[in-house]
């Protein structure tokens, strides 16, 4: 009976010591979740321990990818692709993300669908223009020095304006369409020229709208006339107009000042040029020519209210106004024109035809260049999407046979355009006129002649106030035409 009880015994206590071994060694089992896990209050309840082992294992999961030794490049891909999704300018970076620069000769091939580059020209150092084709409806993001600098595209083309400190630049080019990048990001080395030293310089501004450096004068308020050139300019107009009335009692003298691209769309100026905080040179000679007595359209206005038509007011790499733009200014003026002569009420925009197309590029392309025969391939190269005006309805043969433009897939403004011209259409009961005028009247030369009865058109840039042939012809009007950077034309002869 003794053996047996101690035995009994016995086999509690290994029994006792096989328990307390295996107490011991459970902790160590576990993972680290489960010791925090115990380690919290017995309230906790089983959503929270599981919520607690989701997060971490979120944490674990990052802990691990930032340790990674290497990653395939396809992963570094995806990485860059991400981060060029932002588009906001990046001081901190002091590189361009990884991608494999390349030397290349401009313009480089373009295929569907991708990015190519047509020019790269400088424009006001040390930044220069690169400029080429894309998908439609992309914004274009460029790294440069670590810095992004994106633009919004037009109809397949973009541009931008980058820094260039030496003789080359590395380029690292992407797109997006609907913040989805297109295509993989390409890395140019490139080497902007230099335009010719007859070359107009030419500043790139935003989403592929080009500028004459000319015109920052009068965006920045810089070239303001003194008051005695101002009360001249009055009282040359009073003495005009005096003259302009010995024949024609009601005989008026308009001015239609076409405001530059600059004074219209500043947001796509440069940063780097602080537009003008009170009144400019165009504000201050208008004032006098009313002060004269003479009326002034005002296309400012106009312009503002019609600068986010479809069509635009301007050509983006042509310093002219466009065939739309130009229609803006016949319809105010022929608005008050025909107060008097009802007759002479402009037509609507449905009266013409809007032939939309891929046209040859303008001047301002042109000055890019280093010389006239790279000059002559860019804007062979280099096309812009706009509008070409036509009438749809039968109009005199005076006005049918007008020819504006070089051709009608180069809208730049033909020779016989430049020259001293009569244009009758035989309507006694519309009025005559006398425009002087500078190149802008290339846009509304054929529609504003077709509201008129005798339209006699000086050489352009001709603006010589002839009395003798001002009182043989006795118009009812004397207009003038001028852009905001030839407004000396008007100020001082």
């Amino acid at each position: 009976m003794k053996k047996t009880l101690l035995l009994l015994v016995a086999a509690l206590m290994l029994f006792s010591l096989f328990l307390a071994s295996c107490e011991e060694k459970t902790p160590s089992v576990g993972s680290d979740d489960v010791g925090m896990s115990i380690s919290q209050s017995d309230d906790s309840s089983s959503e929270g321990e599981s919520q607690d082992n989701e997060e971490s294992n979120d944490e674990s999961s990052v802990s691990g990818d930032e340790s990674s030794e290497s990653k395939p490049d396809d992963d570094k891909d995806d990485n860059n692709d991400n981060n060029n999704d932002n588009n906001n300018d990046n001081d901190d970076n002091d590189s361009n993300p990884p991608v494999q620069m390349q030397d290349v000769t401009i313009p480089t091939q373009y295929v569907e669908g991708g990015m190519n580059i047509e020019i790269c020209s400088y424009t006001e150092k040390p930044y220069f223009a690169l400029l080429g084709r894309c998908e439609d409806g992309a914004t274009v993001t460029a790294i440069v020095n670590g810095k992004t600098y994106t633009s919004e595209s037009y109809k397949g083309w973009y541009s931008l304006r980058l820094p260039c400190t030496s003789q080359t630049a590395e380029v690292a080019l992407s797109q997006s369409v609907d913040g989805v990048q297109v295509g993989e990001m390409l890395g140019y080395r490139v080497k902007p020229v230099n335009p010719g030293a007859d070359m107009w310089p030419v500043v790139a501004g935003g989403n592929f709208q080009f500028f004459f450096q000319k015109m920052l004068p009068d965006f920045q308020g810089t070239n303001l006339p003194n008051e005695l050139s101002l009360g001249n300019l009055a009282v040359r107009t009073q003495n005009k107009l005096k003259l302009l009335r010995q024949n024609k009692p009601e005989a008026e003298i308009i001015y239609l000042l076409v405001p530059s691209a600059m004074s219209v769309y500043p947001e796509l100026v440069p940063d780097d040029y602080t537009p003008a905080s009170g009144k400019t040179k165009y504000d201050l000679i208008a004032e006098r020519l009313e002060e004269g007595g003479a009326t002034v359209i005002d296309l400012k206005g106009a312009f503002e209210a019609h600068k986010n038509d479809e069509m635009p007011l301007y050509y983006k790499l042509d310093s002219h106004w466009s065939d739309y733009g130009a229609f803006i200014a016949y319809q105010e003026l022929f608005n008050h024109i025909s107060e008097k002569f009802p007759q002479a009420a402009p037509r609507s925009a449905d009266e013409f035809n809007w032939n939309p197309d891929y046209y040859y590029s303008g001047d301002m392309s042109y000055y890019l260049a280093t010389n006239v025969s790279q000059a002559m391939q860019y804007q062979k190269n280099v096309t812009e999407y706009s509008y070409f005006r036509t009438f749809k309805d039968s109009v005199p043969a005076s006005i049918f046979k007008i020819d504006r433009y070089v051709s009608q897939m180069k809208l730049t403004y033909h020779d016989s355009m430049t020259y001293d011209n009569y244009v009758s259409t035989g309507n006694a009961k519309l009025p005559n006129c006398i425009v002087f005028r500078d190149s802008y009247s290339t846009q509304i030369y054929d529609i504003l002649a077709e509201r008129m009865n005798n339209t006699h058109y000086y050489g352009m840039w001709n603006y010589a106030w002839d009395k003798t042939s001002i009182a043989s012809e006795a118009p009812d009007y004397v207009i003038y035409v001028v852009a905001e950077w030839n407004l000396d034309a008007v100020l001082y002869n």
